[in-house]
């Protein structure tokens, strides 16, 4: 059917068609359609057919009228509802007109409105070109502050108590703006630009003037033992290098501090000890002297080197543009180390003034030496309190150890020289000298101290020199002491002196620092050894009663003196050269000086011999049987 309505009633019909074939079959209309339409074909009709065609008619006119009811009706729907969509299209139609009035009365207000605001338009425009000129002028103006002025931030931070980076950061930004305002002042004649400088000017040094309380008040916290040095005092001191009045205030203040702190540690240290009793107290050794000054220096060289270490803390690694510590730092540390001057004055002293013996001093001395030498390698100037006080009683102590040795030599002198004795030994009170000295001599070569030399820069003469002085005036002494004793013969004078020295030779060659004074005594050896030769020959030849010394030989006497002579070189007396020498203490040396004196007199002899050999009156029986060869004077002698 639609197929058939698509081709043979195009138009309305089609269309109509098309709609109720596309309608829904499950709707209550379409089902009521179909119901009638039903009873309409599908009638029951008898066998002749006739009254069933009749009844199919009279339905499809029934069905054909109520349709046309139907149809009718909806006309009559459709026409109600287009009058009421006609009167609503009225309304609205009234409603544009309404609306078109309104219009037109507000375009005229609006023209009339616009012929009346153009002059305040125009001066809108005018206000609107000179708002921008003004933010363009405030920006550069803000820029320009920006450049030439501290921020209200930096300001109130460096006017407050707080220190910390931010603090520091904004001291960095007060420079930066100053370098930049100095750049402004030279372009030209800039008023704003040195109201700008005076005020910066002002904020840096009311910063600094804050930054020097901060760090005052943290240098007293160092006044503690174990006081940590804070990175932010570190920095600050290095901003304060740039201003050195106030640098030497905090110096002065962190000096101050330290000082305390040392002598309070000194003092503990001394009378205390330390915690718990370990270490003891060091005045708890003042019987030992030696001990009781080392440990006090040692405790002040371990106290400088704390010092110093805290002051490199202070000072940081070495910065570019910040100078490197030298004598300001130097300063620091004497002031620190000015408490401990007095009271290790008051306690050396005392302890060199209570000991009496020289090898103790000695130790004390060279103590006190060495230290020096070790401070004065530190950061201490020499002009300080602590550099004087060293130096001071290294010249007291130097001296006291002079002075001792000086009364041990003159008790020695007296003692040994009163008198040559008999034996012509050397006097049991010099071997005594000689022992100290050798005591001093070997803790001088042990010790470090000749590492130090020359010790005359720190406490006087060197401790050696003054030993060979010493021995000197021994040997000056017993050389006036042989001289004095007229019972004496020569060579038993030169005896005596060779007895003397002896002693201060062997003392004087195990150390290397009288090798000079040694060498110097060998030579006077050797010459006291040639004269005492020549004394013994001499004596030999005048006991011998041979005419050594006679120009000419009288004949007639000639054989009583070989007579003599004889007499004497077969009673071994007068003659005996190893009893002379018998009183050396050398016996190695005695019996040498024997055997040269044998051959100086035997060498003289021969010489007689050829002298007499040659007179006439040798050749008489008398003088041939008394004449005796060289060869066996040698041998009886």
């Amino acid at each position: 059917v639609v197929a058939v309505a698509d081709k043979r009633a195009p138009g309305m019909l089609g269309r109509r068609a098309q709609q109720i074939v596309q309608q829904p079959l499950d709707g209550p209309e379409v089902r009521s359609a179909l119901e009638a339409l039903a009873s309409c074909y599908n009638a029951p009709s008898d066998s002749t057919g006739v009254d069933s065609d009749l009844n199919g008619l009279a339905r499809h006119r029934d069905v054909r009228g109520d349709m046309q009811a139907r149809g009718s009706q909806m006309d009559a729907e459709f026409v109600l509802a287009l009058g009421a969509v006609e009167a609503a299209f009225a309304g609205l139609e009234r409603s544009v007109d309404e609306l078109d009035g309104q219009c037109s009365a507000l375009r005229t207000q609006v023209n009339s409105a616009l012929r009346t605001t153009a002059a305040a338009a125009e001066q809108a425009g005018a206000l609107a070109d000179e708002r921008r000129e003004l933010s363009t002028r405030l920006s550069l103006a803000s820029d320009f502050l920006s450049r030439f002025s501290l921020a209200e931030s930096d300001a109130e931070r460096l006017s407050g108590s707080v220190v910390d980076s931010a603090y520091f950061a904004a001291l960095d930004r007060v420079a930066a703006t100053r370098a930049e305002c100095q750049k402004l002042l030279g372009v030209g004649t800039q008023t704003a630009a040195h109201e700008l400088m005076r005020e910066l000017s002002a904020q840096e040094d009311a910063a600094y003037a804050a930054l020097l309380r901060w760090v005052m008040a943290k240098a007293r916290d160092l006044a503690s033992d174990s006081a940590p040095v804070e990175p932010q005092l570190r920095h600050a001191l290095r901003r304060l290098h740039a201003h050195p009045a106030l640098l030497d205030a905090a110096a002065a203040e962190i000096a101050r501090a330290r000082r305390e702190a040392v002598g309070r540690s000194f003092v503990a240290a001394l009378v205390r000890g330390g915690a718990g009793g370990t270490p003891r107290p060091i005045d708890a050794h003042a019987g030992d002297a030696p001990r009781y000054v080392g440990d006090m220096l040692a405790w002040a060289h371990q106290a400088c080197a704390e010092e110093g270490e805290l002051l490199d803390a202070l000072q940081g690694p070495p910065v570019q543009g910040l100078p490197v510590p030298g004598q300001a730092d130097r300063g620091l540390l004497a002031v620190a180390l000015e408490a401990v001057a007095r009271p290790l004055e008051l306690r050396v002293a005392q302890a060199v003034a209570e000991t009496r013996a020289p090898a103790v001093l000695f130790r004390i001395d060279s103590l006190l030496s060495f230290y020096a030498t070790l401070f004065a390698a530190v950061r201490l100037p020499a002009d300080s309190a602590f550099m004087a006080t060293v130096h001071g009683l290294c010249s007291s102590a130097h001296a006291r150890l002079l002075s001792a040795l000086d009364a041990l030599l003159l008790d020695a002198v007296a003692a040994a020289f009163d008198r040559v004795p008999p034996t012509l030994d050397a006097p049991p009170p010099l071997a005594a000298l000689l022992a100290v000295v050798d005591d001093i001599l070997r803790l001088h070569e042990d010790s470090i101290d000749q590492l130090l030399e020359p010790q005359s820069a720190v406490g006087g003469a060197p401790v050696a020199d003054h030993i060979a002085r010493m021995l000197d005036r021994l040997r000056t002494e017993a050389h006036a002491a042989a001289a004095d004793d007229t019972a004496l013969r020569a060579y038993e004078r030169t005896i005596f002196e060779l007895n003397v020295l002896a002693p201060l030779l062997d003392h004087a060659v195990p150390f290397a620092s009288l090798a000079c004074w040694h060498s110097a005594q060998e030579a006077s050896h050797t010459h006291l050894v040639d004269t005492l030769c020549r004394q013994l020959v001499q004596l030999v030849k005048e006991k011998s009663h041979l005419p050594f010394e006679d120009a000419e030989i009288q004949a007639d006497t000639l054989g009583d003196c070989l007579a003599r002579f004889n007499h004497c070189l077969k009673s071994a007396s007068d003659l005996d050269v190893a009893r002379l020498v018998a009183r050396l203490a050398d016996h190695a040396l005695a019996r040498t000086i024997a055997h040269r004196v044998t051959q100086m007199f035997v060498e003289e002899y021969a010489q007689l011999y050829a002298r007499i050999s040659s007179l006439d009156e040798s050749k008489s029986h008398a003088v041939t049987a008394l004449l005796l060869m060289p060869d066996t004077v040698a041998t009886l002698l």
